[in-house]
């Protein structure tokens, strides 16, 4: 993580991105094996966590973000959540929650290697202030 010149804010340097492209990747790999088993669709999962300003965060991953994954072809569906706590409980672990579903792990990989869906990854550290995990699964 690296300092941005806005005072208590933070970005997710290009190592954290590229690590959670080789995460992605290696998940990917096992995703595979458990197709060839017979599984069928694919769910990519990104887990935010809770940004140094809210507001920031829904301006432009709602405005300037969103409409980039928006222009990519291939992806099933896309499901867009923001976490919420039960009353008495502590904050959730992460701020929100973007799911987007594919056919096959064949077709996931086929998006994920369009100049496309590149910029979306390549677009995380700019509005991520509270960092980005990522979740590759099988939907039984």
């Amino acid at each position: 993580m690296r300092k941005t010149s806005r005072p208590g804010e933070t970005r997710i340097d290009r190592r954290s991105a590229l690590t959670l492209g080789v995460a992605a990747t290696a998940a990917l790999a096992a995703v595979r094996g458990a197709h060839a088993e017979g599984k069928g669709e694919v769910k990519v999962t990104v887990l935010y966590g809770t940004p140094k300003s809210p507001e920031d965060f829904e301006k432009y991953y709602l405005g300037k973000h969103m409409p980039l994954v928006d222009k990519v072809t291939g992806i099933k569906r896309a499901e867009l959540a923001k976490c919420i706590s039960p009353p008495g409980s502590p904050p959730p672990p992460f701020y929100r929650v973007t799911e987007l579903w594919f056919d096959s792990p064949e077709a996931m990989q086929k998006v994920m290697a369009t100049p496309e869906m590149k910029k979306v990854g390549e677009d995380v550290p700019n509005f991520a202030s509270g960092g980005a995990t990522i979740l590759v699964s099988i939907v039984e």
